[in-house]
């Protein structure tokens, strides 16, 4: 189980990826306004349409550089939002195989990458 920093701008999809990776059972801390400071986490997951979520993404990498984020998005994965360093992309639509395989991979190289 891995605690998650989920950030994603539409609140519908906000709550159903949440209950998808409550049902992988991890932990989800949700985002959905500006918070004092980025929770300490395993792996942030934000769609980087949103100009909010590249803001706290930026923020978290600043206080957690080695924070593994992983990208879902409808958008092809054009790279801009390739300055937040090494990230993983997840094309939506997604299935529950599909994100607990793009979940484990991520969080499999950031414990790869701290040891």
């Amino acid at each position: 189980m891995a605690t998650i920093l989920l950030c994603e701008a539409d609140p519908d999809v906000r709550r159903l990826l949440g209950l998808l990776l409550e049902r992988l059972r991890h932990e989800v801390v949700a985002l959905d306004r500006a918070p004092a400071s980025i929770p300490a986490v395993d792996l942030m997951i934000l769609e980087p349409a949103s100009s909010a979520c590249l803001d706290h993404a930026r923020r978290a990498r600043e206080e957690q550089p080695r924070l593994p984020i992983l990208c879902v998005s409808v958008l092809p994965d054009d790279g801009a939002f390739l300055e937040l360093g090494p990230l993983a992309f997840l094309p939506k639509p997604f299935s529950l195989d599909e994100l607990r395989v793009a979940v484990d991979a991520a969080l499999s190289r950031s414990t790869r990458a701290a040891a």
